[in-house]
């Protein structure tokens, strides 16, 4: 701290907070920096999604939380009814992050695409 801070300054920069990418994946995420941690969102082409958080000052073992999202409306919604995961899984590690991404990428094309592109089909254009 320095003079010039204000109250309350902390001088734990996040600037020298180790940055996570997920190579296994296509898709660039959403990055969006909180005091608290990082919130990536990442939309896939087959109408699916993941939210992955990482909470700030915590180990890579434990420091994530991930949410398969339906990316089908206006905004994403976070969706159980995948085989990926059945709720929000909270204190997972950066590999298990890691083998959920392309798992979700993987997942075939959402039912409401499905039935999108069917209606596209009958269409005259």
């Amino acid at each position: 701290m320095t003079l010039i801070d204000p109250p309350g300054f902390e001088s734990r920069s996040l600037l020298f907070e180790q940055t996570v990418d997920f190579p296994q994946v296509l898709a660039l995420p959403h990055r969006q920096s909180l005091p608290e941690g990082d919130v990536l969102t990442f939309r896939f082409s087959n109408g699916y999604g993941a939210v992955v958080t990482r909470a700030a000052g915590q180990s890579l073992e434990t420091a994530f939380e991930f949410g398969v999202l339906d990316c089908t409306g206006p905004q994403p919604q976070l969706t159980v009814l995948t085989p990926v995961c059945a709720t929000v899984l909270q204190g997972v590690s950066y590999e298990q992050v890691a083998q959920l991404l392309p798992r979700t990428e993987r997942l075939p094309s959402h039912p409401e695409w499905q039935r999108s592109l069917v209606s596209l089909q009958n269409e005259e254009f």
